[in-house]
């Protein structure tokens, strides 16, 4: 058996590790488009659940080391609506577990997978951009912009960055909505900093949310992310660093005492995006190829690790299987046991995106009361708990 994967990015690199380590998948490569020289250049901050860095753990990824590092744990996380009462905090300790995840940036987790790729001896093939993928039989031909062709009885598409499912196949068709609103990035620095805890911070308008990361030069910084409309969003990319300050420590609230910016701001629009069906033959979509998230819970990377984690279960199933069970019904058991995951995540961050920063006073009442009954419902709190992190 010959499998392909589409997308050298975290996604793509897991199903290869997780597949490896469920001795599923038989001879597999990795197709990158970029260099093999190429430097990741981008100071986005990872937050990953305790599955998730568990999930690496397992399939050979040095999570421990790298959280210890070049990442920061996430102990717990403070839920607040702006200009309104209630008060939510969700801590590990109420699961027993000492952190309900983990924060690390970008290239640091790039790097680490990569390193365990090389340890696992998979195959990854540079400059390789694919541009069609096309069924042949119960095989599929992979063509790449070089104009040579590949040929493998599964592939697996994970590149969401430049070619979703719906571009390679069109088998695959791709639904997108946008939520109207911007994502504005920056990192901020705290006077009086609380180490290891996250904040969601629901203003009017779109959430804003405070991820915790490794400290620079021994100072505690956090990530944050504020969904703003399209003309907000550009009001606050070119205000003077001092304006924002002001407007984002209006927003926020002073648990952390002054907030200060401590590097550029950026920005990119938020939409949401599936594809269906993510499975056609011998070709499926994982990750960022088949789904995109709002980020309000940090959720995406999340999902598309999932799906890596239940493609490697699908195809090392198959291994126990008759001869004469294919390939396409392993991958159809595995979309169809995605399909519950999949809309719940969708659900719960649509919630958490649309549910919070509209409506005014009139709906400010019934959601505070409902952060507070969270809050004083341990039970309730616990499930939302093992949802988040586990």
């Amino acid at each position: 058996m010959k499998t392909l994967i589409v997308g050298g990015g975290p996604v793509g690199l897991a199903t290869a590790l997780a597949l490896t380590q469920a001795h599923a998948g038989g001879e597999i490569t990795v197709l990158e488009a970029s260099p093999r020289e190429k430097q990741i250049n981008s100071d986005r901050n990872i937050a990953l659940s305790l599955a998730s860095w568990r999930f690496l753990e397992r399939i050979g990824v040095k999570s421990a080391g790298l959280i210890a590092n070049h990442g920061t744990e996430i102990r717990a996380v403070e839920v607040t609506q702006q200009g309104a009462f209630g008060w939510l905090k969700l801590d590990a300790k109420e699961l027993g577990e000492s952190a309900l995840g983990a924060a690390v940036p970008y290239p640091y987790l790039k790097s680490a997978l990569d390193d365990a790729v090389v340890a696992r001896g998979i195959h990854v093939l540079w400059n390789a951009e694919a541009t069609r993928v096309s069924l042949e039989g119960a095989r599929a031909r992979v063509s790449l912009a070089t104009g040579e062709s590949l040929v493998a009885d599964c592939v697996a598409l994970a590149d969401g960055s430049k070619a979703s499912a719906d571009s390679m196949m069109p088998e695959f068709k791709s639904f997108e909505r946008s939520s109207g609103q911007v994502a504005v990035i920056a990192r901020v620095r705290a006077t009086k900093p609380t180490l290891n805890v996250a904040y969601e911070r629901f203003t009017a308008g779109g959430a804003l949310a405070l991820i915790p990361r490794a400290a620079d030069a021994g100072v505690a910084e956090w990530t944050l992310v504020w969904a703003r409309d399209s003309v907000d969003a550009e009001r606050l990319l070119a205000l003077d660093d001092a304006s924002f300050c002001e407007t984002i420590n209006d927003a926020f609230g002073g648990a952390m005492g002054a907030l200060t910016v401590a590097s550029k701001r950026t920005s990119y629009p938020l939409v949401w995006r599936f594809v269906e069906p993510r499975v056609h033959g011998a070709v499926v979509a994982v990750g960022n190829a088949a789904q995109a998230l709002h980020p309000v819970a940090a959720q995406g990377l999340n999902l598309g690790l999932r799906d890596a984690e239940d493609l490697a279960n699908a195809l090392q199933n198959n291994n126990h299987r008759s001869e004469q069970e294919s390939i396409t019904s392993a991958l159809s058991r595995f979309a169809q046991s995605r399909a519950i995951d999949r809309v719940a995540t969708f659900g719960f961050s649509g919630v958490l995106a649309y549910g919070f920063d509209r409506g005014g006073w009139l709906l400010d009442a019934p959601r505070g009361l409902g952060l507070m009954a969270l809050q004083m419902l341990p039970s309730a709190k616990r499930e939302l708990l093992r949802r988040m992190a586990l």
